[in-house]
């Protein structure tokens, strides 16, 4: 059964698998425990940058219906205040785990998001591009 999830996960999020860190969850007698551990930690971080995407999609949605024609971009602050309202089950994220976010989110290779660079990380601004589906 652990390992069907296993499975299932690695179809679901093609690159949610790390094998290196699930090798240190690997212990003889608790092999099936510490691998449901892995799976739930790994689901909870799939569904933390859900709700950060979920957080940049929502802003733009604001400010259009404000009647801004522009492509809206959001500051590092922004997302995380907003964020941080809502979360209620949560920890509350601070700027620089939430910047770290924003960066894996905006790569490239995920492409969640969109990124402008500034001169700092503070000033960065980030885009909703498309979504992350949690099934």
């Amino acid at each position: 059964m652990t390992l069907q999830k296993l499975v299932e996960l690695k179809a679901k999020y093609p690159g949610a698998i790390n094998l290196v860190e699930l090798k240190q969850y690997l212990q003889p007698g608790q092999i099936d425990y510490k691998i449901d551990e892995y799976i739930d930690k790994t689901e909870r971080e799939i569904k933390l940058r859900s709700h950060i995407i979920t957080v940049v999609k929502e802003l733009s949605e604001q400010d259009n219906q404000s009647s801004k024609a522009t492509h809206q971009s959001f500051t590092v602050t922004e997302i995380r205040s907003h964020y941080n309202a809502n979360a209620t089950h949560n920890p509350k994220l601070t700027d620089e785990a939430v910047h770290d976010l924003l960066i894996e989110l905006s790569s490239p290779l995920t492409g969640y998001l969109g990124r402008i660079k500034s001169s700092d990380w503070k000033s960065d601004r980030f885009y909703f591009l498309r979504d992350l589906p949690i099934n």
